[in-house]
């Protein structure tokens, strides 16, 4: 393979000549805080990683706000067991308006987190 194979994230090379880029992903586990996902942005970047993802969305957009037994969670052993789609993913989700603040907490970090 052509050393110049390669696609360019930021200031990161990435292909097969490279380290490999490694992408935290948030998620809902910010637990609707703000702080708290702050403190994931510095434990993703002290554990190596170059960039962050960040899933935003609203309830709205991924499913309708229904009681039907087809947007229930139905296992025992699942943590969410009884509780509607909708609820999840209002309790999970990123607010847009913290992208600022968490793109401006990653370019302070090693090598600039994505």
């Amino acid at each position: 393979m052509n050393d110049r194979q390669f696609v360019k994230i930021g200031k990161f090379r990435i292909g097969v000549n490279y380290p490999p880029f490694i992408v935290a992903e948030m998620s809902g586990n910010h637990n609707q805080s703000l702080k708290r996902a702050l403190k994931l942005v510095d434990l993703a970047s002290d554990a190596g990683a170059h960039a962050i993802k960040l899933q935003t969305y609203t309830a709205d957009t991924m499913t309708l706000n229904s009681k039907n037994s087809e947007f229930t969670i139905k296992d025992k052993k699942n943590i969410w067991n009884n509780q509607n789609l909708y609820s999840l993913y209002k309790k999970a989700y990123t607010p847009w308006e913290w992208h600022e603040k968490n793109n401006e907490i990653c370019k302070c970090k090693r090598d600039g987190l994505l």
